[in-house]
């Protein structure tokens, strides 16, 4: 199950609620939801890096929070893991609080993974990021092992990580990679139906005008 799929539409058409669905959060009106007994879910927000313990390392985070769990695991194990993510050297045994925000998302990848969900959601992730710590996010992304869902409006995460494309708009969910449509392509749209919607806006405009005069 490594399927990389992106959900695309305009603000306020459901994909976060789409989100909502899958995880149970909320519940479908009408319909139902099919899901396997043993499917396990994982979700990563924005907001995800901003719950790690910003005084602690990567190395001492994770030790610390699998200690149990992995009693026999041992600090190679750790860095071996947070190095699978892109986080190696001294950024393995720095505060977290040093780190910038791509390198903090590479140790909540790292975290996640060791829960071993099936399917990996992100909503929204490249808020507030700059294209650096973006490109750090997509290496992440690509290193784990799962399924990925994604709920973004960057072209440039989804350009880099997406496998299949989905577009919800009007209530339906479209599969824009079936029908040979890319992100390119896509993007093309987009621009296409705001000149059509400018004109459109243009023309209601004139003639609101020649009424008012007439």
């Amino acid at each position: 199950m490594d399927s990389r799929v992106a959900i695309l539409g305009a603000n306020g058409t459901g994909k976060s609620t789409l989100l909502h669905l899958i995880t149970g959060v909320l519940q479908p009106v009408e319909g139902t939801i099919s899901k396997h007994s043993s499917l396990k879910l994982a979700k990563y927000s924005q907001h995800s890096a901003d719950q790690l313990p910003y005084d602690k390392s990567p190395l001492e985070y994770m030790e610390s929070l699998y200690k149990e769990k992995y009693p026999e695991k041992e600090t190679m194990f750790w860095r071996q893991q947070l190095g699978r993510f892109g986080l190696s050297g001294a950024h393995q045994t720095s505060p977290i609080k040093q780190l910038s925000d791509g390198l903090r998302n590479r140790v909540v990848f790292s975290q996640l993974a060791m829960e071993h969900p099936h399917v990996l959601l992100l909503d929204e992730p490249t808020n507030h990021l700059d294209m650096g710590s973006i490109d750090a996010l997509a290496t992440a992304i690509k290193e784990f092992e799962g399924g990925v869902v994604i709920v973004s409006h960057d072209f440039r995460l989804i350009s880099q990580v997406a496998g299949e494309l989905w577009e919800v708009k009007d209530k339906k969910i479209r599969n824009l990679t079936k029908e040979d449509i890319d992100i390119k392509a896509y993007k093309a749209m987009l621009v296409k139906e705001s000149m059509a919607a400018i004109e459109k806006a243009k023309l209601f405009s004139k003639t609101a005008t020649k009424g008012k005069v007439a």
